[in-house]
């Protein structure tokens, strides 16, 4: 559903309207021009196109936003999302800056009556994540998490084979990642606590709690720094989910991997075994495979640099997105999903705090904002 001040001069939109207003692109401002930003353009360019248009950018860097508005042809173009939210010529925000970025956005925006897709992770902290996703519900309002990863070509085979009445149910999920991703100092990264699970970890956690399709109870996690010790966050993450009705995840990622790169996951059922894999995380040929019962699959998914997977990855998001606001429903990757994505990460923050012991998702989502 569409919504908008009554000094904005939109027009409001009720699932079940008909007519051009309905079927109108959902007019999109971003928030941050930097390089996650060119993905998403890209993407929904290359698979939304007449689902998104994105009509407005902000960025204080006067400088990176009028490179980046020419570049894409943007006209609306604006020093803060403040003014942009208020200009009423939006239907959605995209929110791409650093996590420490939310509150002055996330709130204006809901009392503008305007959608919200955020990238991950959406919140700093799990008492954020319940906030937000509270707020946004009590003010009608789509809130969508940008986990692109699950659009992923082999993860979109993977997600459906596993549907089909063959495969059985998800007794164990693995994901392994294993690269070499020096981190520089002087970014905002290298000042954060929180900073390989945060940036990374976050598609592979949320990836398998997506396929168990449960909910996640109970998490046990150690985390380790890189080799330059000033940087404080970690650059190596193992955890493992306990998730309701018996299912276990299981998730190891290495920044610090110098050589012989890894990106696999693979889901064991009661019938039989499915599992996929790339070498790099973002980019070049993925395959899946499976054997369930006598029956066996093996795909190949080649990348297109004209095209990118990755790109395309922002593109079904967005599209997702989109398409639930103006179905008036709950996307896939709606804020209330990924409660189940941030309270793994939180809860995987405080157990490697306390020594791996395991810590409740419950726990974790409880933790007042800002703790």
């Amino acid at each position: 559903m569409v919504r908008a001040r009554p000094s904005s001069g939109r027009t409001r939109v009720t699932p079940g309207e008909t007519g051009a207003t309905v079927n109108r692109p959902l007019r999109v401002g971003l928030v941050g021009t930097g390089w996650v930003a060119h993905q998403h353009v890209a993407g929904y360019r290359s698979v939304a196109d007449g689902v998104i248009d994105v009509v407005a950018a902000c960025d204080p860097r006067a400088d990176v936003l009028a490179d980046f508005a020419d570049r894409y042809t943007i006209e609306r173009r604006f020093p803060d999302a403040t003014s942009m939210i208020a200009s009423g010529e939006i239907d959605a925000v995209v929110l791409l800056t650093p996590p420490s970025v939310r509150d002055e956005v996330i709130f204006p925006a809901m009392e503008a009556g305007v959608h919200l897709l955020i990238e991950k992770p959406f919140a700093t902290t799990g008492g954020d994540a319940v906030r937000y996703v509270e707020a946004a519900e009590q003010a009608g309002i789509t809130l969508a998490v940008s986990q692109n990863f699950r659009w992923f070509p082999e993860y979109v085979w993977l997600k459906e084979r596993l549907a089909r009445p063959d495969a059985g149910t998800p007794r164990y999920l693995e994901a392994r990642s294993f690269q070499n991703r020096p981190q520089a100092p002087g970014v905002w990264r290298a000042t954060e606590r929180k900073l390989e699970m945060a940036i990374f970890s976050v598609h592979l956690i949320d990836r398998l709690q997506w396929l168990a399709a449960a909910h996640p109870v109970t998490v046990s996690a150690i985390t380790r720094p890189g080799f330059d010790e000033s940087i404080p966050g970690e650059q190596f993450t193992t955890l493992t989910v306990e998730f309701e009705g018996g299912p276990v995840a299981r998730i190891t990622s290495s920044w610090t991997s110098l050589a012989l790169p890894v990106q696999d996951a693979r889901v064991d059922t009661e019938i039989g075994s499915a599992a996929v894999g790339r070498v790099h995380p973002m980019a070049g040929e993925s395959w899946g495979r499976a054997q369930f019962g006598d029956g066996s699959d093996e795909v190949a998914f080649a990348d297109d640099d004209a095209d990118p997977q990755m790109a395309r990855s922002y593109g079904f998001s967005g599209r997702e997105f989109a398409e639930a606001v103006r179905e008036g429903r709950q996307p896939a990757h709606s804020g209330r999903d990924n409660l189940k994505t941030m309270g793994i990460m939180e809860a995987a923050y405080l157990s490697a705090d306390r020594g791996g012991e395991p810590v409740a998702v419950a726990e974790a989502l409880a933790t007042a904002a800002h703790a």
